[in-house]
């Protein structure tokens, strides 16, 4: 059949989807979910940002800097609002986008493999590009004004924790003490309670941050840097692995001042009434599930074969995409999920189609920590650190078959996404 829209033909087997966006004002994104190759198609291109504005959950205009680039635009700006999506890739010596098409790339195992041992030959269980990009373009630089701005981060990584700073000296040994502050404003379900000033700026996959950055005072010609300090391998969140190459992967982009082009009418950050978040009610169920890595049973020491989810009702059960539904919230409830992680790596957990609070996090013998400062507004991905439980609460409101997965996308394509229905 043939769709029209807005005089628009599309071709044979296509199809059009709308989506309601009945939530708050927030900085959100879409990237292809195929099963099986998402981690493929997300890394060729197929991602992008969406920004909801509006509704009781927002600001009027001309409270945060601004404007920000919209449809119809030249592009040259001036912007005081920009979305800034970082993700790492690597390139062959042609230009050629480079992902790898062996295990051996990752243990440099090279078999043998399935059928004649349990190690999928193809399978990376991680992906660490080796060039940093932004919006596209690879170590960009951006020209600012001495005022305010507003940056919607979005780590769009494969697999890569972003641990960032805004820095003088991009080569100095790490930790490098951060020359600008950033003010938190708002997350992945959109604002906070409040503006939180930190230091730094840590986002897993699909984790999004909505930040303030003052550059008023700034001499022109002023340069600054944002880097990385996150390391280059699976990110364990305990702050001994190496940080990334300050050569490299440890920068991202670089800001160049440029004259002041206009009065800053924006408010102070420090002086931010956000809108108000009402909490979520209180819960009917605690569930809990489990984070799990397969480890070979043919090849001694080669590393996992894959990654699931499981449950944790009458003991860990390992759970496969194809099993049966486990997590079945009615329509309308508000649930507890306990997420108890039994590997050595973090895992940015998302479940689709709602959004969440972070209630806390503890060892699994040890006393409940709060949520960090920039994760107490609503969410949709959480990172659940190795050998802790990470507790998150959401309301169920829409009915339908969705998932529930780690956002290391070489993880989702090998078992660790699994479904979960909301209603009968």
């Amino acid at each position: 059949m043939y769709a029209r829209t807005h005089g628009v033909s599309w071709s044979p087997g296509s199809a059009e989807f709308h989506y309601g966006n009945q939530q708050r004002a927030a900085t959100m994104w879409y990237h292809d979910h195929s099963l099986g190759i998402t981690r493929l198609n997300t890394y060729a291109g197929l991602a992008g940002f969406y920004l909801l504005r509006g509704g009781p959950a927002d600001l009027p205009p001309g409270v945060l800097p601004g404007p920000a680039p919209s449809a119809g635009d030249d592009g040259r700006g001036p912007y005081h609002e920009i979305p800034i999506v970082i993700q790492d890739r690597s390139f062959a010596s042609d230009g050629s986008l480079f992902y790898p098409g062996s295990r051996a790339f990752f243990d440099r195992f090279a078999g043998p493999y399935i059928p004649r041992s349990d190690l999928p030959p193809i399978w990376n269980p991680e992906f660490f590009g080796t060039a940093m990009m932004v919006n596209g373009r690879t170590w960009p630089y951006l020209e600012v004004e001495p005022r305010r701005f507003r940056f919607r981060f979005l780590n769009g990584c494969n697999g890569r924790v972003l641990d960032l700073k805004i820095v003088t000296d991009p080569m100095a040994r790490r930790p490098v003490p951060a020359a600008l502050p950033v003010w938190h404003i708002g997350s992945d379900g959109g604002f906070l309670p409040e503006p939180v000033r930190l230091g730094r700026i840590l986002l897993a996959p699909a984790e999004r941050a909505d930040v303030i950055v003052d550059f008023t005072g700034l001499r022109p010609g002023t340069a600054l840097y944002l880097i990385n300090e996150a390391p280059d391998t699976a990110f364990p969140g305990d702050g001994h692995t190496p940080p990334a190459d300050p050569a490299t992967t440890g920068q991202v982009m670089k800001f160049v001042v440029r004259p002041l082009a206009g009065q800053d009418r924006s408010v102070p950050p420090d002086q931010l009434t956000l809108p108000s978040l009402t909490r979520i009610g209180q819960e009917s169920r605690t569930r809990k599930v489990a984070l799990l890595e397969q480890d070979s049973a043919v090849v001694h020491g080669a590393g996992p074969t894959a990654v699931l989810l499981g449950t944790l009702d009458g003991g860990r059960k390992a759970r496969m995409w194809s099993d049966p539904v486990t997590e079945n919230p009615a329509l309308g409830a508000t649930e507890i999920w306990e997420i108890h992680n039994f590997t050595p790596d973090a895992h940015p957990i998302h479940v689709h189609e709602v959004l969440f609070h972070v209630l806390d996090r503890r060892s699994f013998n040890g006393a409940a920590r709060p949520p960090e400062p920039w994760e107490r507004g609503f969410k949709d991905t959480v990172i659940a650190y190795p050998h802790q439980i990470t507790r998150i609460k959401a309301t169920f409101d829409r009915a339908g078959l969705f998932v529930w997965h780690c956002h290391l996308l070489e993880h989702e394509d090998n078992e660790m996404m699994r479904p979960y229905r909301v209603g009968a």
